[in-house]
């Protein structure tokens, strides 16, 4: 079946519960719930869910900040009966290029995520610039990561989103 990203809709809203539940604990603890609804109440950006037929099974969207010409990821989640089968990639390639496309084009992106996820993000062409022992509240490790978002990395991206395959599981 094809997988479809679009902008997300309130009627989205528990799907996309839904499958960051699916990524508690492994990938995020459950008291970052509480963030989440709030991104989905009153988002400082743009927001995106991956779906199949009906169903959604991923989620993700971006900040932008005029100021420090720098994007920002937010929760970029895949349901985990997914992990693994490319729409991680395809959101954040979505996503990148979506941020490429607009009017003040950020020169970096960056994303802190957990050091068990920083190796998806290096994979994609991020770079670590900087890892905090426990520097989540939760305790958890912390592992910030930038992206430049150069002409060529856009090419690049847009050349690979032409060509990427989602594997169904």
């Amino acid at each position: 079946m094809k997988i479809r990203i679009r902008r997300y809709r309130p009627d989205d809203r528990k799907s996309v519960l839904a499958a960051f539940r699916t990524n508690v604990p492994d990938h995020f603890p459950a008291s970052e719930e509480a963030w989440l609804r709030s991104a989905l109440d009153e988002p400082d950006g743009p927001l995106f869910v991956a779906v199949e037929g009906d169903q959604v099974i991923a989620f993700g969207g971006y900040e932008l900040s005029d100021f420090y010409n720098l994007g920002t990821l937010v929760f970029g989640l895949v349901r985990a009966d997914r992990h693994g089968t490319g729409i991680g990639r395809a959101l954040l390639h979505y996503r990148l290029l979506h941020m490429a496309g607009r009017k003040g084009r950020p020169r970096y992106v960056t994303v802190d995520t957990h050091p068990h996820t920083a190796g998806f993000f290096q994979r994609c062409g991020f770079v670590e610039i900087a890892r905090w022992p426990g520097g989540y509240r939760s305790g958890r490790d912390r592992v910030d990561l930038r992206f430049e978002l150069s002409d060529e990395a856009v090419d690049r991206l847009r050349a690979e989103s032409r060509t990427e395959t989602i594997s169904a599981r």
